[in-house]
């Protein structure tokens, strides 16, 4: 079980949530096609790093600013740091021994465990996270309208009667986590808006590198069994494009590369950045 714990589905010590409800807070990418045409447009995506996150330093070091908040995943066992851009952010997930986890989520809490030591284990670090449109049907689930199967996780973090769709089946504890947000696209536009217009918020948004806004996402993996069935109806869709390759890799676009940058941020990172 991996749902993205940060944003509108995220964890309640997050950013945007502190600002929403009293105020909220992924990754997020327009994808190729309209939001109106597919049930789903692409929300956030996640690496699972070491405990305490020091893998941060790679991504300051390529310019980005991490946001001041620390997520904290009651009920999980985990906690994560985010680079906030203006449709969506990137999130470094870790274990934390210092947060609870429920009875109930002693099996999430151990995958996210493997998965933070991905390169003995062979677990994916990855997750692509994706948010409701106009097309998608008002009530979830909504497995019966979707080419393969899908199941339901609550935790202690997230709103009340709120759920995250996976996509991964449980069968397939080391591939690519892909999962379905409990809140729509339009609710995170519009916290963003938000938090931008304010003084204080609006400056996790300044990188010294420049980047503003996730515009691609391409997921390599080493094997083809690092892809839940799922891949072919997202790919299909245009909103993520996944690889096989010799290795687990983020490759994330910034702005459609205007600057004509890439940062590659291996080993610390399995992830390469252009902007």
């Amino acid at each position: 079980m991996f749902p993205h714990p940060s944003r509108p589905s995220g964890g309640p010590g997050t950013l945007k949530r502190a600002f929403r409800f009293a105020g909220l807070f992924v990754v997020c990418v327009r994808p190729a096609l309209s939001a109106d045409a597919s049930p789903l447009t692409l929300s956030h995506c996640w690496i699972v790093v070491s405990t305490g996150a020091s893998e941060r330093r790679a991504l300051e070091k390529a310019g980005f600013r991490i946001a001041p908040m620390v997520n904290r995943h009651d009920g999980q066992g985990t906690a994560s740091v985010t680079v906030e851009l203006l449709n969506g952010f990137l999130e470094l997930i870790y274990p934390d021994p210092t947060v609870p986890v429920s009875p109930a989520a002693q099996a999430g809490a151990e995958k996210f465990r493997l998965k933070s030591r991905w390169r003995e284990t062979g677990y994916s670090p990855i997750g692509i996270v994706f948010d409701r449109t106009p097309a998608t049907p008002e009530k979830l689930p909504f497995a019966e309208k979707l080419p393969f199967a899908t199941w339901k996780v609550s935790a202690d973090w997230m709103e009340k009667g709120t759920f995250i769709e996976m996509m991964t089946p449980k069968e397939m504890p080391k591939a690519v986590s892909l999962s379905i947000s409990s809140h729509p696209a339009s609710t995170r536009e519009s916290t963003t808006e938000a938090l931008e217009r304010d003084p204080v918020t609006a400056a996790m948004f300044l990188h010294p590198n420049g980047a503003r806004r996730l515009t691609r996402v391409r997921v390599v993996a080493p094997t083809e069994d690092g892809f839940p069935p799922a891949a072919s109806y997202i790919g299909g869709h245009g909103l993520v494009k996944f690889e096989v390759g010799n290795r687990w890799l983020l490759d994330v676009t910034l702005d459609n590369g205007a600057q004509g940058l890439t940062k590659n941020l291996e080993p610390e990172l399995p992830m390469v950045v252009h902007y």
